[in-house]
């Protein structure tokens, strides 16, 4: 009985056209409330701007179908679908995703529907590693509405060197060199503001050593016999003569004889 059930629901899904977005549930017209219990097979949360729980999953153990679409979702948490065992169609439409959780690829009866992005790179590789006999995956090219094979879409607009891996890798090196050349950037401007103070200072205490120095040499030439008295030199004493040391004895007389016989 449950499987009829299910297959009553997919079928008018798997008789429409692939590019279309009609479903077989009306979307939901009353506020999501994430802690209530929901008993459908078919939900449709399309276009309401919900954002998905990251640490509880949807009260829905037998929902097959769910769509999300148009919700500007980024990504998909995958404690949200820990409940979800019966979902075999997830419509995430219409919604910039940054990534698919491995785990949630590696649900092989899930059929995702996104629009054509780099990122389902890794959706499809592991479809292809760990899924068989499974029908080639599509995903909606937003700009025409038209449906295209994931395989075909990767091989055209995400070359291997462009893949979401490398991308990123990208983007985290020229990161680091930005925030690396900034840093040197404001130590080097900081380094030279403290060399500027320091070379200043220095010129400071030059130029008070030379004003000292001059001042020194200007001195008068006394400064230094007060802080060094020389004691004056000693004079002999001069020995003591009488005063007729020059008087000789005799001379008188004979001056006296030359002067009788002049």
């Amino acid at each position: 009985m449950g499987g009829a059930l299910v297959w009553m629901v997919l079928l008018p899904l798997l008789l429409q056209d692939p590019g279309s977005q009609g479903l077989s549930c009306n979307v939901s017209s009353w506020d999501v409330d994430w802690t209530t219990e929901f008993t459908a097979t078919c939900l449709n949360f399309s276009g309401q701007g919900l954002s998905l729980p990251r640490n509880q999953s949807l009260q829905a153990r037998n929902v097959v179908l769910l769509d999300l679409s148009g919700n500007g979702l980024q990504e998909l948490p995958l404690p949200f679908f820990a409940l979800l065992g019966k979902l075999e169609v997830l419509d995430v439409t219409n919604n910039p995703l940054d990534g698919v959780d491995r785990a949630l690829a590696m649900r092989c009866k899930l059929d995702l529907k996104a629009d054509c992005s780099c990122v389902l790179e890794s959706w499809h590789q592991i479809r292809q590693d760990n899924c068989s006999g499974q029908l080639p995956l599509l995903c909606l090219d937003t700009a025409t509405g038209a449906w295209h094979n994931i395989s075909t879409f990767l091989e055209v607009g995400c070359p291997p060197g462009l893949s979401v891996m490398t991308i990123g890798a990208l983007v985290a090196g020229c990161s680091l060199l930005l925030g690396l050349t900034i840093a040197g950037l404001v130590l080097a401007w900081r380094l030279r503001g403290r060399w500027m103070v320091s070379s200043h200072d220095l010129d400071k205490t030059w130029a008070a050593q030379d004003g000292s120095r001059s001042g020194l040499g200007k001195q008068p030439r006394y400064s230094s016999r007060g802080l060094s008295p020389k004691p004056p030199e000693a004079v002999l004493p001069r020995p003591s003569t009488p005063d007729y040391e020059n008087v000789f004895v005799g001379q008188p007389a004979t001056r006296h004889q030359w002067a009788e016989q002049g």
